[in-house]
């Protein structure tokens, strides 16, 4: 269990959640309601740095994230600005960088987040298993289960029934003197009508250019409509989530698929060749067989740090041979131009070899970018090697 000691200016916030830790500023709140659901679907690293980072290094708040691997007993941890990170043997602050500081804690059993540079002493520490507090510190001591969430069901309610007055009773006659008598139209007007219940209006947190629905017009894409078609059946959704929350990297690749068959579509009816569809985006197979998505840029190494951003595009960073010393801090950057993977050796010490398929090692030219096809195997040197794949 995790325990805070509460902050009564409310200057910073920390959402916990299962093995997550995310601290931001006040200023920067909202992003942790935004943020939330991503924070229980397994390492939510890339989605909190492309949130944080959506407008740029300069509007980049100050952040603290811990994320632990309960299995491999390592905690992955990312600062930035005036917060520090501390564990047994180890404190990892940013160091004036200009981006931020990327470190794998291995065996680390009990870790301290610390803002703006202290403690209260005088505050008492306070057990959170899950949610977002004020704080001036946090100490986690392991992983916490996470709540189930929980679903509202809308339910209808009935109207009203109001009680009929009770008329006083009329004397008894016999059934064939009583003749049907019409019912007044004042007496009609007055029964009270049954009560209208509106349905909840449902909300998508999906734009619509963003469904994967075809087009429901009578004209759409300028030709008349057929008739309807059965809703094809749902087809498995790769990428690093919970069944549930598609990436944004799957909804980009889901936006191409279906341009892809849009554009199919017409070219059918006009009589040409099908379009293939857009290539799956790069990746990197690491050493313990996970995939990360190249993306923009990534710099691997064993500590790795970004002190120049040109256009204000943001490399990845990740951590690769921690305590070798093998490896160099900064060891490889691995980039996308176009649809093709290109590798700079960041003057290492040790040099970067590449083994394409089918051809032998070649050692690459310090600081020199060399393009590389898919299937490549990256050897940084003392054991560790990558690939690169499709998506």
């Amino acid at each position: 269990m995790a325990t805070y000691r509460h902050d009564s200016e409310a200057a910073w916030f920390a959402a916990v959640r299962g093995g997550v830790i995310l601290v931001v500023p006040a200023e920067a709140v909202d992003r942790l309601a935004a943020l939330w659901p991503e924070l229980g679907t397994g390492d939510p690293t890339s989605v909190v740095l492309d949130r944080l980072t959506a407008q740029g290094l300069a509007a980049t708040p100050s952040f603290a994230l811990v994320v632990r691997d309960e299995t491999a007993g390592t905690a992955r941890v990312v600062v930035r600005g005036p917060v520090s990170v501390r564990s047994a043997s180890d404190e990892i602050h940013d160091a004036g960088v200009s981006t931020w500081v990327e470190r794998v804690l291995d065996g680390a059993s009990s870790i301290e987040v610390v803002v703006d540079g202290g403690t209260d002493a005088s505050a008492l520490p306070l057990p959170v298993v899950e949610g977002v507090v004020p704080l001036r510190s946090i100490v986690s001591d392991g992983v916490e289960a996470i709540a189930p969430q929980r679903v509202e069901t809308p339910v209808a309610v009935a109207a009203p029934v109001t009680a009929p007055t009770r008329a006083p009773a009329a004397p008894v006659v016999p059934v064939a003197s009583v003749a049907a008598a019409p019912v007044a139209p004042a007496a009609a007007a007055a029964a009270p009508a049954p009560a209208r219940v509106t349905a909840p209006v449902e909300l998508t947190m999906v734009p619509d250019e963003e469904t994967i629905a075809g087009p429901s017009s009578a004209f759409a894409n300028g030709l008349p409509a057929g008739p309807p078609m059965a809703a094809p059946a749902p087809e498995p959704v790769d990428g690093d989530h919970d069944g549930m929350t598609v990436a944004s990297i799957d909804i980009r690749r889901l936006r191409e698929e279906r341009a892809a068959r849009a554009a199919n579509a017409n070219a059918t009816a006009a009589g040409e060749p099908p379009v293939a569809a857009a290539a799956a985006p790069a990746s990197i197979r690491m050493p313990d067989g996970t995939l990360e998505s190249i993306g923009h840029e990534v710099v691997l190494g064993r500590a790795p740090s970004v002190s120049k951003v040109s256009g204000g595009r943001i490399p990845r960073l990740i951590t690769i041979g921690l305590g070798d010393p093998d490896i160099s801090r900064s060891h490889v950057r691995l980039a996308l131009e176009g649809d093709t993977v290109v590798i700079t050796d960041l003057h290492s010490r040790n040099g970067t070899h590449v083994v394409a398929p089918g051809k032998p090692p070649v050692k690459l030219r310090s600081g020199e970018p060399t393009p590389v096809l898919t299937g490549t195997v990256v050897d940084l040197g003392g054991g560790w090697t990558i690939q690169v794949v499709g998506g």
